[in-house]
């Protein structure tokens, strides 16, 4: 199990979608002002890491206008990172409404984690036959950092970190590429919220980073695929949850 993962007695948290998304993607525009080589970058990280903190919510409509004058920049930089955030899962485009946060189904969600499930548990497999001194310490490393972190692209970027030494990217990239774009398919809904239990959360990195340096590879899938059905089952409440508040307005219309 991971930070960022964990069994489905665990609360799903997140931060919820801001009444006023535009003065709070100024706020984090003004946060990335500086530091950047180009504007397209900067355009995408903003983006970004708006979607995965629930700053842009699913299904909220990404006019190119707006965002260029709220990251201070100009359409073509922001063409170009939704383009690249499609590419990601996080952004779809649809002939009328133009680009909008993509939604997830709970048919896509379950699709996404059976598949998720077989390759993922196959990778680690694969990657405990080839682990050495040096990757086991930098994963032990790395899992520290990740549990270290909360919610938003820091946590992301640490947990994807992980996740890369863990299924031994470098020697095997076109399998971390495959993994990347399951994971990128359910967006928001893994990338940018947390799963939070009881104190054993704080070293579930440690109990899956314990089982591939003692060698027990059973454990060590055991505990991978127990936690990605118990995130699963979270991703698949929290969808339900958002299908009925979306559902809660047209019924009080249709008794009025």
């Amino acid at each position: 199990m991971t930070a960022g993962e964990s069994n489905g007695a665990d609360e799903l948290i997140g931060t919820e979608a801001p009444r006023d998304p535009e003065s709070a993607l100024a706020r984090l525009a003004g946060r990335h002002a500086a530091g950047y080589r180009s504007v397209g970058v900067m355009a995408y990280d903003i983006i970004r890491e708006a979607i995965l903190d629930g700053t842009l919510p699913p299904g909220h409509k990404l006019r190119q206008e707006t965002l260029a004058e709220l990251i201070g920049v100009s359409r073509l930089p922001v063409r170009s990172a939704l383009i690249q955030l499609e590419s990601d899962g996080l952004v779809e485009f649809h002939d009328r409404r133009g680009a909008v946060v993509k939604s997830l189904s709970s048919e896509q969600a379950r699709e996404v984690y059976q598949l998720r499930i077989l390759l993922e548990t196959e990778a680690l497999r694969h990657s405990m036959a080839d682990m050495t001194d040096q990757r086991l310490a930098r994963l032990r490393e790395l899992g520290r950092t990740a549990d270290a972190k909360q919610e938003g692209g820091d946590f992301v970027d640490a947990r994807t970190a992980f996740y890369a030494e863990l299924y031994d990217a470098a020697r095997l990239p076109i399998q971390w590429e495959l993994i990347e774009q399951l994971r990128l398919k359910v967006g928001r809904y893994m990338l940018g919220w947390r799963l939070v239990g009881d104190d054993t959360h704080h070293h579930s990195h440690d109990e899956l980073t314990d089982a591939v340096a003692a060698g027990d590879v059973e454990q060590a899938v055991a505990l991978l695929r127990h936690h990605l059905e118990g995130v699963r089952d979270g991703v698949l409440d929290m969808l339900e949850a958002e299908s009925l508040a979306k559902a809660a307005p047209t019924r009080r219309r249709s008794r009025s």
